[in-house]
């Protein structure tokens, strides 16, 4: 990526870079946050941390195989949604557990719909069956896990803590709300009108990642750091 030449102009190389260094950059800040922050916020900053990983070794790889080919398709995307969404949920989860009691067993229905919500789109892409079900299903778990974040023992147990938890929970769960609508409007777009991964697709993809992952793990670490300073 780094050593290949290529012009301003060409948006979706310069997204794919951006996202690449941004991610890595955010995983680095998040796992120095390990080291002032309290014991109780390691767990969700752990898991942001991995996840800004995963997504930014994948960024590295799609950027290779576009500028080697200017081509490239959604499966490296699924690759790292298959862990980076999962990793994103269970982040959340713990975020929540930090301000309350939450039973175990909101942990593995969230988890188990998160990757439901990516295979069913993956699913829908490969053409194992139909593309519509699939944009259908993966809704279907979205609004679950935004069914368990708004009216679930999580959405309890961040309304009797402090102010800045709940603050922090609001916005996470604006951004679980708004910005992964794109996926499968993106989805839908891609494969079941059957656009293609034509660059457009590619861009706002990229952009809604930048947004959903980078902002969600600075405001977990952001309340975190509301204890320190």
């Amino acid at each position: 990526m780094f050593g290949t030449l290529f012009q301003s102009s060409a948006v979706v190389s310069t997204a794919l870079s951006v996202a690449t260094l941004a991610m890595f950059a955010t995983a680095a800040l998040a796992m120095l946050g390990l080291t002032w922050t309290s014991e109780r916020w390691r767990v969700p900053l752990a898991l942001s941390a991995v996840a800004l990983l995963v997504s930014g070794l994948e960024y590295y790889a799609a950027s290779n195989i576009w500028l080697a080919g200017q081509q490239l398709s959604a499966a490296s995307r699924y690759v790292a949604w298959f862990v980076v969404q999962p990793m994103q949920v269970a982040s959340v989860f713990f975020f929540t557990c930090i301000a309350g009691k939450v039973p175990v067993g909101v942990f593995w229905r969230t988890l188990a719909a998160a990757i439901l919500m990516v295979l069913a789109r993956y699913l829908g892409d490969a053409r194992l069956f139909n593309p519509t079900l699939g944009v259908l299903l993966s809704i279907a778990f979205w609004l679950y896990i935004l069914g368990e974040l708004y009216f679930g023992a999580m959405a309890d147990a961040v309304g009797k803590s402090t102010r800045p938890i709940r603050l922090g929970y609001f916005w996470i769960r604006l951004i679980m709300t708004i910005g992964w609508a794109i996926y499968p409007i993106l989805h839908f777009v891609d494969v079941v009108i059957g656009t293609g991964h034509v660059a457009p697709i590619i861009v706002l993809y990229t952009v809604a990642d930048l947004i959903n992952l980078i902002a969600v793990s600075m405001i977990v670490l952001a309340v975190a750091g509301e204890e320190r300073f």
